[in-house]
């Protein structure tokens, strides 16, 4: 059965510079450019982006706006193999692909109801997919700064207290609703071809976190990881595995 795909329509360029945490400059058809970057933080360690391929979508009126698109992947090997950036994408394409049942070693959505940003408690869980009275609530991560992984990497220092203290909430919130009696899932999203994630030795950062996968894992969290394959002209699944990045 051929592979499942959203098709897209990205222009191709070449990455000058960085000067910010929101702008990247590049040439594209033979002229400087001017792109939005869309992750403020930092881009799997990277320092040096000039010569990098990338993928983006131009504006559809520059003149409304202050850059000519938005990038959405780079390439480290010359546009060989694209690695995608902006987090704010997978929703939607994880919504679209699960509508085409192409996530279904997961999910099977055939014939769902699907709700996005579904308000649970003091947390907002990504995805609700309804089958009759059965729902399974899927929440979403998309790692971009430590995206270079190899084999028995950690979990770094998280780049913000508020995002340390969102992600232990989405957990405990789907621990209760599995509790409940609801399927529910955490997956990890990543733009390319990435490592199957495994389990993490205890450190300083990341002991709480573990702890709290460990508890919600008890209560019947499942972990997941999906990988995407990125084209200038399409997105496809490569990958779809249950996983665990815990360390017991």
């Amino acid at each position: 059965m051929p592979a499942v795909e959203i098709p897209l329509n990205l222009s191709v360029g070449e990455l000058l510079r960085r000067p910010n945490r929101f702008i990247f400059y590049g040439i594209a058809d033979g002229r400087e450019q001017r792109w939005h970057c869309p992750v403020t933080g930092t881009i799997g360690m990277i320092n040096d982006f000039h010569g990098l391929q990338c993928l983006f979508t131009p504006a559809e009126a520059v003149g409304k706006r202050t850059t000519h698109g938005t990038v959405e992947a780079i390439s480290l090997n010359g546009g060989v193999d694209w690695i995608g950036i902006n987090q704010n994408r997978i929703n939607g394409w994880v919504e679209s692909l699960l509508r085409k049942n192409a996530l279904s070693a997961m999910i099977d959505c055939d014939g769902c109801n699907i709700r996005r940003e579904v308000k649970i408690d003091n947390s907002r869980i990504d995805i609700a997919v309804e089958n009759g009275s059965d729902i399974t609530f899927l929440e979403l991560k998309t790692p971009t700064r430590d995206f270079l992984m190899l084999p028995g990497d950690q979990f770094s220092r998280p780049p913000s207290q508020t995002y340390f203290d969102r992600g232990l909430r989405h957990f405990a919130t789907l621990a209760k609703l599995s509790q409940a009696g609801h399927r529910t899932i955490v997956a990890l999203c990543f733009m390319y071809k990435a490592i199957q994630f495994g389990a993490q030795e205890r450190t300083k950062w990341n002991a709480k976190i573990i702890d709290t996968i460990t508890e919600a894992n008890r209560s019947g969290v499942e972990n997941w990881q999906i990988n995407l394959k990125i084209t200038p002209t399409s997105l496809s699944v490569t990958d779809c595995k249950q996983t665990t990045y815990r360390s017991d």
